[in-house]
């Protein structure tokens, strides 16, 4: 994910947790983070295994926003607005490894991007609602890795993920976001590796998904892998500019 201008300053930033992983923060073009500082405890070190706590200025309001155990499985996020609670979620923790600060749909906002690590990460993204100065849930994000906006179109985003043989195998997923919710309707499945070519041959699939539902899908197209991708370093190229070209056959 691209890197954007911060000028932002944060507060009681830390993060302890089990897998030691954490992906560095994504700067953001809007929004003041008010000042840094590492929080390391004994008592921190040795009873709880996340905790983060971060104090930033959105939309002219000041948000904090807390990470705390519950037990060895589940976290609370808590959300306060100019020092009012506003918000707290109950999530899963295992396999957290990271919280940044990131604009994921450019409108200059502070969003919140929580990173799960695994053979292939996994995210849960909190949205900021300029409209109501409240974070919102994105439902269904935790479904697409590596999401990145279209060019040819913002409203819709593309995914990445490793899906066997060394990552010669991988899928990648069309969306968009609606209501706070996302909206899958495209996918890609890169077949580069095959015990037997001749029987399967190497080839990418693209389907269209119809009404949100993975299972709900109709093969449109069948391209020739190695013609379109000779090269390994090459999919990712080939993936962002099909999407690009071709979003609007998946309306």
């Amino acid at each position: 994910m691209k890197k954007f201008t911060i000028f932002l300053t944060i507060f009681s930033l830390y993060l302890i947790c089990s897998c030691g992983q954490k992906k560095p923060n994504v700067k953001v073009s809007e929004g003041k983070i008010i000042k840094k500082k590492s929080v390391i405890k004994k008592e921190i070190e040795s009873e709880q295994r996340h905790y983060f706590d971060s104090t930033f200025v959105v939309n002219k309001q000041t948000f904090k926003f807390i990470i705390n155990d519950i037990n060895e499985e589940e976290i609370t996020l808590t959300f306060f607005r100019n020092t009012e609670k506003i918000k707290v979620d109950t999530i899963q923790s295992g396999g957290l490894g990271g919280v940044e600060f990131v604009d994921f749909n450019k409108d200059k906002n502070i969003d919140i991007l929580l990173t799960y690590i695994g053979n292939n990460p996994s995210y849960d993204l909190y949205l900021f609602d300029k409209s109501e100065n409240k974070y919102k849930f994105l439902d269904g994000y935790n479904r697409f890795s590596e999401a990145k906006q279209l060019k040819a179109n913002p409203k819709y985003y593309f995914s990445y993920q490793r899906a066997g043989c060394a990552d010669m195998n991988w899928v990648s997923d069309l969306f968009y976001i609606d209501n706070y919710k996302t909206v899958h309707v495209g996918h890609i499945y890169g077949q580069g590796c095959t015990p037997d070519e001749k029987e399967n041959p190497l080839e990418i699939e693209i389907y269209k998904i119809y009404k949100n539902d993975d299972v709900n899908k109709t093969l449109i197209e069948k391209l020739p892998y190695t013609k379109n991708i000779p090269k390994f370093d090459q999919k990712w190229m080939f993936i962002e500019k099909y999407w690009n070209k071709n979003y609007g056959k998946f309306n």
